[in-house]
């Protein structure tokens, strides 16, 4: 089941279009924040974190028989998911790095309950909690045990860790706690619909070569990510500036490994700019980079 639930994650990303926006505002963040308010546990800097990757995730909706499909058993939905946030490390303010992934995968769940149609009296408790938890274990980590769990450690970094003991487990993981209890919630006042199971993710889409051109050439072509620009809106004045956000200027004309979702600015010798949001085509097929061409005019 997991396989084909990958090979379906992989096919939706390769057929994706390439696709331009404008960004969210800053007052776009701001109205969600009557949706999802602060918390008064919530560490310094995690509400930004937390009101970007409600944004993200409003940004990419999900079909209620994607999320709960049948399988021949009755329909289920794994509260685990099959989708892959990332935050570029490179693009990615200190909080957010050991935040944002927790941050996303609340977003996540919750978009995907609220699109099933559970209501609120069947997850908000559980998914408080799991909140909480993640938030916690975010908020432990060393900077070298963020690194480690971003993906991104140094040789040096694994090479020094400890010799891991063998753990022995006391009571449910917090993901299944998390699963029994809103099942449980959910036989009580919500029978008709799709039990709620943590079997676990397929793992997340890697990154994809990419060669980035600009029509006429000769631009500057700065990007982030989607997800740390939405963070840059809310903290500071101006989230363009290409040092306060850590923007990343592409080396055109040459691959470039790029995941998903970026905002982007271009500048033209002649002082021209272009800004917004793109979704770029990546190619999971084999390892042949695709082809991105931002102009001065049209798409």
């Amino acid at each position: 089941m997991r396989l084909q639930a990958f090979a379906g994650l992989i096919a939706l990303l390769a057929a994706a279009p390439v696709d331009a926006r404008a960004p969210a505002t800053a007052a776009d963040l701001k109205r969600i924040e009557t949706d999802v308010p602060r918390q008064d546990w919530y560490p310094d800097g995690y509400y930004d974190v937390r009101i970007a990757a409600e944004a993200e995730l409003a940004e990419e909706p999900a079909a209620k028989e994607d999320l709960a499909p049948d399988w021949g058993d009755g329909a289920q939905y794994d509260i685990l998911g099959c989708g892959g946030f990332f935050i570029m490390p490179e693009d990615a303010d200190d909080t957010t790095q050991r935040y944002g992934n927790a941050a996303l995968e609340i977003a996540r769940m919750r978009r995907d309950l609220r699109t099933i149609g559970y209501p609120a009296e069947v997850y908000a408790a559980p998914l408080a909690a799991y909140e909480r938890h993640l938030v916690e274990q975010a908020r432990r980590r060393t900077p070298d045990e963020i690194l480690i769990a971003l993906g991104i450690g140094s040789d040096e970094i694994y090479d020094a860790l400890p010799e891991a003991e063998e753990e022995t487990e006391v009571g449910d993981p917090p993901e299944a706690a998390l699963a029994r209890s809103i099942e449980a919630n959910r036989a009580r006042v919500a029978r008709h619909l799709p039990q709620v199971v943590a079997e676990g993710g397929c793992g997340d889409a890697p990154p994809a070569p990419v060669i980035v051109r600009t029509e006429p050439p000769g631009g500057e072509v700065l990007l982030i990510s989607a997800f740390a620009f939405k963070v840059c809106t809310r903290k500071l004045t101006d989230p363009w500036d290409r040092f306060a956000c850590r923007w990343k200027e592409i080396e055109t004309d040459k691959p470039t490994e790029i995941r998903g979702r970026n905002a982007y600015q271009v500048r033209w010798p002649d002082g021209d700019v272009r800004r917004g949001v793109r979704e770029f085509d990546l190619n999971y097929n084999d390892d042949t980079p695709t082809t991105a061409t931002f102009r001065k005019t049209g798409s």
